[in-house]
């Protein structure tokens, strides 16, 4: 299980870090999966492929702690991802929801 605190891949300016490489290609994975999950119920848009297998989409959802939790399908890989709250990636559309 991957566990992510998702302040680890971002600089001081809340940007990702990673610039290239397989680290860039994960941190992508990881905000994908942050926007995804906080997009609200009509979301329509396509969950992000898992960055291991690339064969299948993952399913994504906040747990009771409000970690997000990933897991794909195929490959069986999974994980949460923590402090996700107030980043660019987190659609909460409720006015408290970045506090």
């Amino acid at each position: 299980m991957h566990i992510t605190d998702l302040t680890h891949v971002l600089d001081a300016s809340g940007a990702l870090a990673p610039v290239k490489g397989p680290a860039r290609t994960l941190a992508q994975f990881l905000v994908d999966v942050v926007a995804h999950a906080t997009a609200g119920a009509d979301n329509e848009s396509p969950a992000p492929a898992c960055f291991k297998c690339r064969k299948s989409a993952v399913t994504a959802a906040r747990a009771m702690d409000q970690a997000i939790v990933w897991a794909c399908p195929a490959c069986g890989a999974e994980g949460r991802i923590s402090k996700w709250q107030g980043t660019a990636w987190d659609l909460n559309e409720s006015p408290g929801a970045r506090s």
